[in-house]
């Protein structure tokens, strides 16, 4: 390499040269030269010095970085590493619908066969019938209601007898399994409207006695109409009730033997004296107990239940329950265990935890719209009993028709589902 005191004119004309032209340091055209003569001869000829890039070596180790720096960076990449992992758990949940959204398994269960147990024939019911309430001969007005039921002789014989035609078909024609092994009708009390109350006295369309022989007449021809029905044997309880005493005031003593509704259980018998296949029972008591297939039965008008009246806006369900109440502490109390109580008396169909409050036949009435109780369609009360199973079908029997009242008016097809009429207020024309 030759240095710069020791160049020929020649090379240092040569190193002009190169450097005019434009070489710079890393030129292999300047190999024979130091660089310290390439600086001398750039400075003498006035060239600057040449950019040049400066070279990193791969094995240098990178600058320190700032500490605060990394720790926002580890940061940065520890928050996007979750929001993948949490949008990831999402892709997941939305692709399989059963498992993230129904929360499902991939598959569905293997269905489980029920067998239907070896043998066992099937067993017949019995019917049980709670008919009460009818208040024979009294009236009610369909102006004073409002349009909203009316009631009379007239119209309690058709009840009845749409009462018996129902039981008769639901007991046939709509029966299943094998035929009824028995039916018993209680006739709950209450069968007449009696003269217990003046207006009751003024506005009846029939008096006690006459009502007394026109029921038991409509009576037996329901009666017989069911035995010819129906292959099973029918058994007649009898109750007394409170509108069918013949006292002006409810009295303990010879309760049953007074009263008018057994007087109709008396007539019936009559009438059907020597058909085959029905039998009667009144017990001395204002209350029935029998068995039906191991099941104790109470049957009870309701007005001697230990409880009366209403109770605010529940209405006489809380007092029919605490009634039942008192009725079942009774008989535990001399070793019988009841299993089911039927009482009416309330006109207000109910079913309770110990039984069932029965309707009536009349439907509301003047007395019912001034104690402003909800208005309950004329209905009676239809059960079977299973001999294991025991109450197995509850049915309310409507007997009520249109032209009878609104109240038993079915509603119109294309009844609004809520109301959209203006009421105009009072001394207001209407336009």
């Amino acid at each position: 390499m030759t240095r710069g005191h020791h160049l020929t004119p020649a090379r240092r004309a040569e190193l002009d040269a190169l450097l005019l032209a434009g070489a710079g340091y890393k030129d292999p055209r300047l190999a024979g030269f130091s660089q310290s003569t390439i600086t001398a001869a750039r400075r003498r000829l006035g060239l600057s010095p040449p950019k040049v890039a400066a070279s990193v070596s791969p094995s240098a180790d990178p600058p320190p970085a700032d500490p605060v720096e990394i720790a926002r960076l580890k940061g940065r990449v520890a928050a996007l590493a979750a929001e993948n992992r949490h949008l990831a758990e999402r892709a997941r949940r939305a692709e399989d619908l059963r498992a993230g959204l129904f929360g499902l398994t991939d598959t569905p269960p293997d269905p489980i066969a029920f067998r239907a147990p070896p043998g066992g024939a099937a067993q017949a019911e019995t019917i049980v019938l709670f008919l009460s309430d009818l208040h024979w001969g009294e009236v009610v007005d369909l102006a004073a209601m409002d349009g909203l039921n009316s009631y009379d002789l007239a119209i309690a014989r058709a009840r009845l007898g749409r009462w018996f035609q129902t039981v008769a078909d639901l007991a046939t024609k709509h029966w299943t399994g094998p035929p009824p092994a028995r039916l018993i009708l209680v006739l709950g009390g209450d069968l007449v409207s009696g003269e217990i109350h003046a207006e009751l006295a003024k506005t009846n369309e029939a008096k006690a006695l006459p009502a007394v022989k026109d029921l038991a007449g409509h009576l037996a021809e329901g009666v017989s109409l069911l035995r010819r029905r129906l292959a099973c044997p029918i058994d007649v309880v009898s109750l007394a009730g409170n509108h069918g005493r013949s006292t002006l005031k409810p009295e303990s003593k010879e309760s049953v033997e007074t009263s008018y509704d057994i007087l109709v259980s008396d007539f019936l018998e009559m009438a059907l004296r020597g058909r085959d296949g029905i039998a009667f029972w009144v017990p001395s008591s204002v209350d029935a107990v029998f068995s039906v297939y191991g099941w104790r039965v109470l049957a009870t008008h309701g007005d001697r239940i230990g409880s009366r009246g209403g109770t605010g806006f529940i209405g006489p369900a809380a007092t029919a329950a605490r009634g039942m109440k008192r009725l079942v502490a009774d008989y535990a109390a001399r070793g019988i265990h009841l299993d089911l109580i039927l009482i009416g008396h309330f006109h207000t169909p109910l079913m309770l935890e110990e039984g069932f409050v029965n309707g009536c036949l009349p439907g509301p009435s003047e007395y019912s719209r001034d104690g402003r109780f909800r208005p309950a369609p004329a209905r009676q009360l239809w059960l079977t009993l299973h001999p294991r199973r025991g109450v197995t079908t509850t049915r309310w029997i409507h007997v009520g028709a249109p032209a009878e009242g609104a109240l038993y008016a079915p509603p119109p097809e294309d009844r609004e589902l809520r109301p959209r009429w203006r009421v105009p207020a009072v001394g207001v024309p209407r336009r």
